[in-house]
């Protein structure tokens, strides 16, 4: 179930620079990274998605990579060696209704060989009314 192609990442598998805040690799450069929590929740369950803006013209969030590779069935470190490989798919994204009280919502379906997950990210992101 490999796909034929995934959406291109730029940048997928660079170290996040040194004063970021958090320890990880991009997913897609200056708009997704895989980072290493500090302190870990309940793997599996739901968890709040981190998201940045620190100057940056647009924000960019975050993937706690004990919790994607959980869904996975890969190891954390595993996770980053596809990551750095690009062998971690971004197969597709949809937008969905967001159901905790978002103004918007979008699903990220995730591959490594023939394993797939979806990660719903909500958030406020750029919208608004003049």
């Amino acid at each position: 179930m490999a796909p034929l192609r995934g959406i291109p990442l730029a940048g997928q598998g660079k170290p996040l620079p040194p004063e970021f805040p958090y320890k990880g690799q991009w997913l897609l450069e200056n708009r997704m990274f895989l980072y290493r929590p500090t302190e870990q929740r309940s793997v599996g369950g739901p968890e709040m998605t981190t998201t940045l803006n620190e100057g940056r013209p647009n924000w960019c969030f975050g993937l706690n990579s004990m919790q994607l590779a959980f869904a996975l069935r890969v190891g954390s470190e595993e996770l980053f060696e596809h990551n750095r490989a690009c062998t971690l798919f971004l197969v597709r994204t949809d937008d969905v209704p967001p159901i905790r009280g978002a103004s918007q919502a979008k699903r990220y379906i995730f591959q490594i060989g023939d394993r797939q997950t979806v990660i719903i990210v909500e958030g406020v992101g750029p919208s608004g009314n003049a």
